[in-house]
């Protein structure tokens, strides 16, 4: 049988039909596939991404019920590599808490680089004036146990003092220095920068916080150990009631009691009792 070959006309129609046939079923899959997903319910899964990237362990959230059961409200702490971050308020539903607290965990992760941590490592380095202070205010916000410091004394070939610490079930020896309170800062730059090394948020904000500190005071010239001495002054007597102000009586029995009773004690030392004067008087007539 002879084969049957479509014409011009026939071939533009069949591929017209076919295009829209794809536009239809491109149209129809369109309208039939879910809805992006809003931007405020991601948090969670870029946190849960970032942990996975960066081999940190899974996010732990807990929430906490606030207010009354008619009107309940939720706030929300997740915890990322042993550190915890908050949501910024209470929400009425749980998801709403963990996907804001999730958003404070990724921005503060997400921006701490390598570069910021050299940079603040270098600045703990070229002084240690507020590391004591930095690890103190680290261990109230992450709920530790304050760090117990201990010095002591090398006297071989010199004195020297070498500051240990011990915070959080281990024990940081600093470097060497010619004094205790150099011994125990930089016990405790020790331990900062044990804890720098873990990328840890909290720890970075805190050392950025003191960086400007540092910086207006090198800039000044002073340090947080000069003050200006107490200047004593001689003691001012002032005048009674009635005398012009800030003007010193004139000293005497009257302004000094016990000259006075000195002054008497004296006059009587001198003086003959009465039975002693008459039998005198007698002997002289006599």
């Amino acid at each position: 049988m002879p084969s049957v070959v479509p014409t011009t006309s026939e071939m533009a129609a069949t591929t017209t039909a076919t295009t829209t046939a794809m536009e239809a079923t491109a149209t129809a899959t369109a309208a039939g596939s879910p809805p992006a997903i809003p931007e405020k319910y991601m948090h969670k899964n870029r946190l849960q991404e970032f942990c996975m990237q960066t081999h940190k362990e899974l996010p732990i959230y807990k929430v906490e019920l606030e207010g009354d059961c008619h009107h309940p409200k939720f706030r929300c702490t997740v915890e990322v590599g042993g550190q915890q971050f908050s949501s910024t308020g209470s929400f009425s539903r749980k998801k709403e808490a963990e996907q804001d607290a999730a958003r404070v965990a990724y921005e503060i992760l997400a921006t701490v680089g390598d570069d910021d941590v050299k940079e603040l490592s270098g600045m703990i380095d070229q002084d240690t004036m507020f590391c004591k202070s930095i690890l103190y205010e680290f261990a109230v916000k992450t709920k530790t146990i304050w760090p117990s410091y201990s010095v002591d004394c090398l006297k071989k070939p010199f004195t020297m003092f070498v500051g240990s610490v011990l915070y959080d079930g281990n024990i940081y020896t600093g470097e060497s220095a010619s004094n205790k309170k150099d011994a125990e800062q930089n016990a405790a730059r020790a331990v900062i920068k044990s804890i720098l090394a873990t990328d840890n948020s909290c720890m970075i904000g805190i050392i950025r916080s003191k960086k400007e500190l540092l910086t207006a005071i090198k800039s000044s010239g002073s340090t947080p150990t000069t003050f200006t001495p107490i200047k004593f002054t001689r003691a001012v007597a002032y005048a009674a009631y009635g005398r012009p102000d800030h003007v010193a009586p004139a000293v005497g029995t009257s302004a000094n009691p016990c000259a006075k009773t000195v002054t008497g004690s004296k006059k009587r030392k001198g003086r003959v009792g009465g039975a002693e004067a008459n039998e005198t008087m007698v002997a002289k007539e006599h």
